[in-house]
């Protein structure tokens, strides 16, 4: 049986064609950022981006990303910039 991968360019062959379009126009911006498959996140956390966004931090070589209400306390008074984004919302903050 031959099963569609769940993300990435066999899945979604025009969106990435467009993608790599732009990077190859933006080459130096095209550096600084990736696509990423958020199916674990949406399907298996089923994290609401619009209820909730990420709060990111390097921790013993890892990078541990706890996902908190947007209006929680932490949030507010974190001091991250925003590092991955989903529609147009910030969705992942991270510490610079």
């Amino acid at each position: 049986m031959n099963k569609k991968p769940a993300c990435g360019p066999e899945r979604d062959p025009e969106f990435f064609a467009e993608i790599d379009k732009v990077f190859a126009q933006y080459p130096e911006a095209a550096r600084r950022y990736a696509v990423r498959c958020m199916r674990r996140e949406l399907e298996t956390l089923k994290i609401d981006f619009t209820k909730q966004i990420g709060l990111s931090r390097v921790e013993d070589g890892r990078i541990i990303t706890e996902f908190h209400d947007r209006d929680d306390d932490l949030v507010r008074s974190a001091h991250h910039a925003c590092c991955e984004w989903h529609q147009g919302h910030c969705y992942e903050q991270c510490q610079e």
